[in-house]
């Protein structure tokens, strides 16, 4: 046993996409198996783990959000080294020039690297072969990623040495819990005009006039399949509207724009492309009929996640990553991906209520409860950290 082991998370993205949820949730779960934690990261949190606001990198000029960046780390691996956290655990997602520079230096620290290994591959920039492989494959101490297939691939060909473990990705029943527990508080958000104030009118005039809502959340980019979406919805001729809820990411909204235009389905999307608040999230996931994530490509995603721990319905495409959390029928829907045909049938089925959308979502939580649980895997990083101190 390593009683004193203290493991800090160095997040610069934090809020900026979600990850707030998923970093206090994960220290939450080491913290119950009796590890030291801290989190560093661009927020202000009052609970159970001590969060160090050292990055301020929202709502302010690229260059000093990369400066905040920067100088942010460096502050977190100085503050790591004077308080003995050993342990750093680092995100990955593009695997670019700032992670390999920022790898490096905490290995020149003495610093010893978990990385959790979110995207293989760089989904929506480009980014150099050598210095992925270098992020990836060299720099790390240990390496996490969230289910086999990211497993399967990230060691197809490699020979690094560096160990692979496979934890999955934190659930977010904690932060739903306020509405399953209490119903009456998810009546209240339904009710809330403060919440609504922001958002397209024609959501609350769809819920008024008994019109089906379906849900498309989260950042928006290629791999994320809103295109194969856009064109299946144009074929069904049932009385619905399409909610398109998220920010844009290197990519441009007017090419969206101009194929809504050409499908002549302007009149049956509601795009509402910004950050979206939490309280915006909960209603839009409690108005929705139908979470649909048609990614075409995908290492794993947490809209699914947090989809399933509300719960609401999720549609997704039938990539591994998907398949390993939703069983068909069972707890949520799976199509054939980028199967423009197979997604339609499969919504015009939803809006014609095919399926007991009650029973699947009981699953959909009492999964998600068994599989993703904060304390488990909370639990299983700590073993694989004191296996390794």
């Amino acid at each position: 046993m390593h009683p004193d082991l203290r493991v800090a998370l160095i997040d610069p993205v934090g809020c900026k996409a979600g990850m707030d949820h998923y970093d206090l949730l994960l220290l939450q779960g080491l913290q119950q198996a009796g590890v030291k934690v801290k989190l560093y990261s661009n927020f202000e949190h009052r609970g159970m783990v001590e969060v160090s606001r050292t990055f301020h990198n929202t709502g302010v000029a690229k260059w000093k959000a990369v400066l905040s960046n920067v100088l942010g780390t460096l502050q977190a691996y100085i503050d790591c080294k004077k308080g003995n956290y050993r342990w750093i655990i680092l995100h990955v997602f593009r695997a670019g020039l700032f992670d390999l520079v920022m790898f490096s230096i905490a290995r020149v620290m003495g610093l010893k690297i978990c990385a959790i290994v979110h995207d293989l591959e760089s989904l929506d920039t480009f980014s150099l072969g050598f210095v992925r492989h270098t992020v990836i494959h060299r720099l790390p101490h240990q390496r996490v990623v969230h289910n086999s297939f990211c497993r399967d691939q990230l060691l197809r060909g490699r020979t690094s040495g560096i160990p692979v473990h496979v934890i999955p990705h934190v659930n977010f029943r904690h932060v739903f819990k306020c509405y399953s527990d209490h119903p009456d508080n998810l009546q209240r958000l339904l009710e809330n005009k403060d919440v609504t104030r922001d958002l397209p009118p024609a959501i609350a005039e769809a819920r008024q006039e008994g019109i089906p809502l379906l849900l498309f959340f989260g950042q928006i980019k290629k791999a994320k399949g809103l295109d194969v979406l856009l064109e299946a919805i144009a074929g069904i001729d049932k009385p619905f509207k399409l909610i398109i809820a998220g920010k844009v990411r290197d990519e441009s909204w007017q090419k969206y724009e101009d194929k809504i235009t050409a499908l002549n389905i302007r009149n049956t999307v509601i795009p509402v492309i910004r950050h979206i608040s939490d309280p915006e999230r909960d209603y839009l996931f409690a108005v929705a009929k139908a979470v649909v994530l048609p990614y075409t490509h995908i290492y794993q995603s947490g809209v699914l996640l947090m989809a399933m721990s509300f719960p609401v319905t999720v549609l997704a495409s039938d990539l591994p990553p998907n398949a390993e959390l939703v069983e068909h029928g069972r707890n949520g829907l799976l199509f054939k991906s980028e199967d423009r045909g197979d997604l339609q049938s499969k919504l015009a089925e939803i809006l014609e209520g095919r399926f007991d959308f009650s029973a699947m979502n009981a699953r959909a939580l009492e999964d998600v409860d068994k599989r993703y649980s904060p304390e488990m895997i909370g639990g299983m990083y700590a073993a694989m950290f004191r296996g390794n101190t």
